[in-house]
């Protein structure tokens, strides 16, 4: 008795799931496809620059005084030269510190400024996604699904580049 529960209950979810329609897109596709992503970029790419010089410059600062503190060292009385060791070690402190600080500014500004972009394809997907009566709709950039069935879902990137530039 307890087996043939069991098997109806697997029948039913088999079968119900058979019936099932999905869809599938790269995000990653659609979103380079957007005319505003090159914008974006060079907005990213822009201040990625700035970082980055700011981080030549202070890498150069710090190798300079290193080389200083290197070719006098010999020189100096014990208290001096340990008073500069200590500054060198806190100038590293402080660029190792800045250099997390530039990775996570650049993180939280490219989530904010792609985030309108993503906002944008969300939308447009769950246009398509109740216009072609799909349960659901899933993002192939992670490869997170073992294989798509061509016959149960539908690959959607032609037509949701097609939504989004006609806007």
């Amino acid at each position: 008795m307890r087996r043939s529960i069991l098997f109806l209950l697997a029948f039913i979810t088999l079968s119900s799931a058979a019936q099932c329609r999905f869809g599938y897109v790269s995000y990653t596709e659609i979103v380079k496809s957007l005319p505003e992503y090159a914008i974006v970029e060079s907005l990213l790419n822009e201040l990625q620059s700035k970082y980055e010089a700011e981080m030549e410059r202070s890498d150069r600062e710090f190798n300079q005084k290193y080389t200083d503190f290197i070719e006098e060292q010999s020189q100096l009385p014990d208290n001096i030269r340990i008073k500069r060791h200590k500054e060198l070690q806190e100038l590293m402190e402080k660029s190792v510190a800045f250099k997390k600080e530039i990775n996570h500014a650049m993180n939280e500004a490219r989530t904010e400024i792609m985030g309108s972009l993503y906002e944008k394809v969300n939308e447009a997907v769950m246009a398509i996604c109740i216009s072609e009566d799909f349960d659901y709709v899933l993002n192939t950039d992670e490869r997170a699904y073992i294989a798509i069935n061509p016959k149960s879902g539908i690959d959607i990137t032609e037509q949701l580049k097609q939504v989004l530039t006609t806007e």
